[in-house]
């Protein structure tokens, strides 16, 4: 299946190949065995499904070639992929195979003297490469690091979209109203994402917008059940957003009832502890440098580390967590086009969570948020509901099968 790629993308990718073959080369090694999908996907624009047949992407640094081994099926579907008028398609029969027509049969004779493999790549695949020689090397984790002008503007989509989604979360909440009401917004940004641009890519393309509500916020990765109310307490609504392969995420604590003193007083510790890590953000400084100095800030305001569960931020790009990170024990350096999240956030068990996050820009002189969203507590205490409100609610949670 062959399609058209865009001018701009097909340079992105260009530029991507340079950039790995001068990565191949200064690592003193012949080519890279690439398994990942993003690693796929970040050389060539094809998402695919390995399930359990694996593809391969050779590039060779000594002739600049590439080679995709995919399975007999994937042949034509990866036709879509950048370079394929350079690059060759290999293919192997099937997964199990009959002796000679397996994966590992076609990949041998493409593979060089001294060639790298990637960390991630699946422990039985990376038994059969160090028995033919290969070595695990990170070589492509510098050139993802650092993202062009092309990358910004495909992140700033995804962050676009997921700032809508906690505006458009918090506009249809209510005390007493229900995570199923909230996450329908993720139906609505995904039909936005349709019908505005101008590419779907079901395979690289993700939309969750939901709230967390207290006490449950405390624990941000956990599954809230879609019939639990918003009522007392710090609630969070988290959208996470990957848009045709790049992703992006908005955050915000927020309250149905109005918050007491307490409450006030941690949601203003999580606020100070944000701007400290913003006031910080600028090319040269360190990520650890970052959260050492959010973690002082919160122990002199009595929050324990353990009740911040986690660090200041990590990187975008393909991943919604990749490098930079912001933690104590990286070794990570801000510089310009490099895109970040900030937030440190406060976890009291039993009673929520505090935490905004945003997807943020490193800028030469500073930064600049992508997610340009009210963070201050009037604003995100939603306290009152409407007739209107109420009427939707019950619908949503009548065709959801939800009884509350």
């Amino acid at each position: 299946m062959k399609v058209h790629i865009p001018a701009d993308a097909a340079a992105e990718f260009q530029r991507r190949h340079d950039a790995v073959i001068r990565a191949i080369r200064d690592a003193g090694r012949a080519q890279i065995v690439l398994t990942s999908t993003e690693a796929i996907f970040y050389l060539t624009g094809a998402t695919v499904e390995p399930l359990e047949r694996p593809f391969f992407l050779v590039v060779d640094a000594t002739t600049g070639a590439r080679v995709l081994l995919v399975p007999d099926l994937e042949r034509t579907h990866v036709a879509k992929a950048w370079g394929t008028g350079a690059q060759e398609i290999r293919s192997y029969r099937e997964f199990p195979a009959p002796d000679g027509d397996g994966w590992l049969d076609a990949l041998e004779p493409l593979l060089a003297a001294g060639f790298a493999y990637e960390p991630s790549c699946p422990a039985y695949i990376a038994d059969a490469l160090q028995a033919r020689g290969g070595s695990r090397a990170d070589l492509l984790r510098s050139v993802r690091l650092a993202k062009s002008d092309y990358e910004v503007r495909q992140i700033a989509v995804a962050a676009d979209y997921a700032r809508r989604g906690v505006v458009k979360l918090l506009a249809g909440t209510y005390p007493g109203s229900t995570v199923i009401e909230g996450y329908t917004t993720s139906n609505t940004i995904t039909r936005a994402i349709v019908g505005e641009q101008d590419r779907f890519d079901p395979l690289a393309t993700k939309v969750t917008v939901a709230a967390w509500p207290a006490p449950i916020s405390a624990e941000p990765h956990s599954v809230p059940p879609l019939d639990m109310t918003l009522d007392a307490g710090p609630h969070v609504v988290m959208a996470l957003t990957r848009v045709n392969g790049y992703a992006a995420e908005c955050e915000r604590t927020f309250f149905t009832h109005a918050p007491t003193s307490t409450e006030a007083d941690l949601f203003a510790a999580m606020l100070s502890a944000r701007a400290l890590a913003y006031s910080m953000i600028r090319p040269g400084v360190r990520g650890c440098e970052i959260d050492e100095a959010v973690h002082q800030h919160l122990r002199e305001r009595g929050i324990s580390d353990h009740q911040r569960l986690h660090r200041t931020g990590h990187g975008f790009g393909l991943s919604a967590h990749e490098p930079p990170w912001l933690a104590l024990g990286s070794d990570d350096v801000l510089a310009a086009n490099l895109l970040i999240s900030i937030e440190p956030g406060i976890y009291l068990e039993g009673v929520g969570g505090y935490r905004h996050s945003d997807t943020v820009l490193v800028t030469e002189t500073g930064y600049r948020s992508l997610t340009p969203t009210p963070d201050d507590l009037r604003s995100l205490t939603r306290s009152k509901s409407t007739a209107i409100q109420r009427a939707k609610g019950r619908l949503i949670r009548r065709v959801a099968g939800v009884r509350n």
